[in-house]
């Protein structure tokens, strides 16, 4: 009898570890699918616009865009709407009407915020929000203005985990790297030009900022020592913003940003001039902060944004960089806050501007000649 039951016991044993390994492999399969690669369908839902540089969403899901020469518009269900009211813009050589930032709170507040070069006073990069009423704009506020000349303009605007805004703004004038450049405009901590600047959303400076070298106490910026840095987002992990900036003959980065932080330009950089002469043999030295990835040659980076949710399986995490030279939209897997490997998700559309998430987790892609916007679904 203890011999049947001691035979028994061990036969349910290995019942129950063959129903449990069992359990382990279709757990196995179903995680496999999770992060499986998606199918992607593409639909093209705006056209016929002039450089669409800006886009955001509402809560209630319309796009809100802007195009380059100064126009903004909300594209509803029903169809696209005109926004009035806009400020005096200009729109020559990279100028224009920038980006375009809904609050994060804006269901409660109803702040939208836009970045431009302003005709009056002429040459000046303004940050401004303001309140849309009936698609009129209302309760216009200029938070910050860089004076000019203008030339690499940049400009990206984003909110980060804990509400801070950040806007980017290029060099200004164009005048190469290294001992031959003639603009240090992004190295001088008087200017504001070729610096990342963080505000409170009123416009205000947090306390918290740096102080840089040459500065008796902290200002609106954060970091310096950018080219033309077109394209900002968050890492949804660490919080941290991360920054493209366009090099010359080469040297397109990806950069990570930290207080106070000097990202070499113009002495240091990973491309050449445009005239062939070099800036640098590198882009390390101390007190230099390093792109955490880069392109040579150029790509023409703009817009990028990372994959969030989990519609896009396998690709959540990853970063989107839109090129303008490429004519590419560009996937960066990542790891630990760092890019492994790449590929190309879209080509052969034209200069891609921008690239964002929308509230639904679809991908949405601004490109050029004319300008269109195209909605990437996961299937």
């Amino acid at each position: 009898m203890k011999t049947f039951l001691h035979t028994a016991k061990l036969s349910l044993f290995f019942l129950l570890l063959l129903s449990f390994q069992s359990c382990k492999k279709e757990q196995k399969q179903e995680q496999s699918v999770s992060i499986e690669t998606p199918k992607i369908a593409i639909e093209k839902i705006l056209d016929n616009y002039e450089i669409i540089w800006g886009m955001d969403f509402l809560p209630n899901g319309d796009m809100i865009f802007g195009e380059k020469r100064g126009r903004l518009y909300l594209k509803k269900l029903a169809g696209v709407e005109e926004i009035s009211g806009l400020p005096p813009i200009n729109a020559a050589g990279q100028g224009g009407l920038l980006d375009v930032k809904v609050h994060p709170q804006y269901a409660t507040n109803g702040w939208v915020y836009i970045s431009y070069i302003s005709s009056s006073p002429y040459s000046s990069l303004k940050l401004s929000r303001f309140k849309i009423m009936n698609n009129k704009i209302e309760n216009f506020q200029n938070l910050f203005t860089a004076s000019g000349p203008t030339g690499h303009n940049g400009s990206r605007i984003i909110f980060d985990q804990k509400g801070f805004l950040y806007l980017s703004i290029g060099e200004g004038p164009s005048t190469g790297g290294g001992l031959s450049g003639l603009n240090k405009n992004a190295i001088d901590p008087g200017s504001a030009w070729g610096k990342v600047h963080r505000f409170y959303d009123d416009g205000r400076i947090p306390s918290s900022n740096p102080s840089l070298p040459g500065n008796a106490s902290y200002n609106s910026i954060y970091t310096y020592g950018h080219r033309n840095p077109q394209g900002l987002a968050i890492h949804p992990k660490s919080g941290e913003v991360w920054l493209s900036e366009h090099g010359p003959l080469g040297g397109d980065e990806i950069n990570s940003l930290t207080a106070g932080a000097n990202f070499g330009w113009p002495q240091y950089s990973l491309g050449i001039n445009y005239d062939g002469s070099k800036i640098s043999d590198g882009h390390t030295a101390i007190g230099i902060t390093e792109p955490i990835y880069f392109w040579k040659p150029s790509i023409g980076t703009c817009g990028i944004t990372f994959i969030k949710g989990t519609r896009f399986k396998s690709w959540v995490g990853s970063l989107l960089v839109s090129g303008l030279a490429s004519q590419k939209l560009h996937r960066c897997k990542v790891e630990d806050n760092k890019i492994i490997a790449e590929e190309i998700v879209l080509k052969d559309l034209g200069r891609i501007r921008n690239v964002v998430q929308g509230l639904d987790e679809h991908i949405y892609v601004s490109v050029e000649g004319p300008g269109r916007v195209y909605k990437l679904s996961a299937q």
